[in-house]
């Protein structure tokens, strides 16, 4: 490994650095999405039963104490239950669509420096490559290849080293995509519920309406 360090020389700095970076923002991007996820169908499933005990205040207060993306749009579907299918359906569209930056925050940096490692590598393979041809061209005709050789070592461990890094960023930017979609599922769902669930309520007040004023 020292080796290698000692090989790509200069290079190691950037190559270093979107490392530790990469590995920063998906570290965080992966406890922030993991915390964020909740079992959709028992969080809805509960609040559900709050509201038919009427136990309006509650369901909210336990949407405000549960930090992740499900409960935010519950919240919301709660703060405009109301309105008509329609306009909650824009509405919980709208909350839904304010989430996607949160979620996707700092991903594209991933796919942005995935990008960028490769071409560090291929940059440091033309300058080592052009600085060993340059020596041969300075050295006499007739001499050793040990005396270039740790260049072109250097310009093929740049390369070796960038791709790596891009693997690994592309890699961490598709899974974490992946849980990204899982999560935009559960508000599809979540969404889709709550419209569900409010138009069976108002229709069942209608119900009642009409068999009271009947009597």
């Amino acid at each position: 490994m020292r080796e290698l360090a000692q090989a790509i020389d200069v290079f190691l700095y950037p190559l270093g650095l979107l490392a530790v970076f990469g590995l920063l923002f998906f570290t965080e991007r992966l406890i922030f999405l993991h915390k964020g996820r909740i079992q959709p169908k028992r969080f809805v499933r509960g609040i559900e039963n709050l509201l038919k005990a009427s136990r309006y205040e509650e369901a909210l207060s336990v949407c405000e104490q549960t930090p992740c993306a499900v409960a935010r749009l519950t919240r919301a579907a709660l703060l405009h239950r109301s309105e008509p299918p329609l306009v909650l359906k824009d509405i919980l569209r709208q909350h839904a669509l304010l989430e996607l930056p949160m979620l996707r925050k700092r991903i594209e940096s991933l796919h942005m420096m995935g990008q960028i490692a490769p071409l560090i590598g291929l940059i440091g393979t033309v300058f080592f490559l052009l600085k060993g041809f340059w020596r041969l061209g300075e050295l006499q005709a007739y001499t050793y290849l040990t005396s270039v050789a740790p260049l072109f070592v250097s310009a093929l461990a740049v390369t070796l080293v960038g791709l790596s890094e891009r693997l690994l960023f592309t890699i961490a930017y598709h899974f974490l995509n992946g849980r990204v979609r899982l999560l935009i599922f559960d508000l599809e769902w979540t969404a889709g519920e709550w419209l569900l669930f409010f138009q069976k309520t108002t229709c069942v007040k209608k119900e009642e309406a009409t068999a009271t004023s009947e009597d």
